[in-house]
């Protein structure tokens, strides 16, 4: 449950490999329910440190709806060689996310966005932390820089160019959170977690 809503997990299917207790990633999961789905080998080390192997995850924007208050539509995917959870949270982490048909679901009507991707890569203890770059690869709004997670601080650097980050209406709604261009518009967001 989040919020109250149920999370509709569908077909659940799970498989152990006995010979792997002792190291690795012992059982795989696989989650289906429509277009979303998620599937990876997991297992847990002697300090509780979670590891995920050979993820692929694929939803629509609006399952985040129900944690946050989110006025994008799209699809999201992506694929992980490896991430790895601990107490404090997410440790390290090896792969690609993808946003793909990304639209801004405003109240005066959807203005589509673009295809993007987040390569992530690094280690939450490093001096970089865990870094995701972000590429547009089409779209209207075109986006670059990069996203860290640090073992206690995160840090947002995007620049947006392109038609729709000059659109006086867009550019209004995501006024709290960036800073105008005469290109577009800059975000740049730190804290600590």
């Amino acid at each position: 449950m989040i919020d109250g809503q149920p999370l509709m997990l569908g077909r659940v299917q799970w498989q152990l490999e006995p010979w792997r207790l002792g190291w690795g990633s012992p059982l795989t999961l696989t989650s289906e329910w429509g277009d979303q789905i998620f599937t990876s080998r997991m297992g847990m080390g002697l300090s509780g440190l979670t590891m995920l192997r050979d993820v692929s995850l694929n939803f629509d924007t609006s399952a985040l709806r129900a944690m946050f208050p989110l006025y994008l539509g799209g699809t999201l995917s992506g694929s992980f060689e490896r991430i790895e959870i601990e107490q404090a949270g997410l440790r390290q982490a090896q792969g690609t996310v993808y946003l793909r048909n990304a639209i801004w679901t405003a109240k005066s009507g959807n203005i589509p966005l673009g295809d993007y991707r987040i390569d992530v890569a690094g280690d939450a203890g490093s001096t970089d932390g865990i870094v995701g770059e972000v590429i547009t690869e089409n779209g209207a709004l075109v986006l670059a820089g990069d996203l860290s997670l640090a073992m206690d601080s995160y840090a947002v650097k995007l620049s947006a160019t392109g038609p729709v980050a000059r659109d006086d209406g867009f550019r209004r709604a995501v006024s709290m959170l960036a800073t105008p261009t005469a290109e577009g518009f800059d975000v740049v967001l730190q804290g600590q977690l």
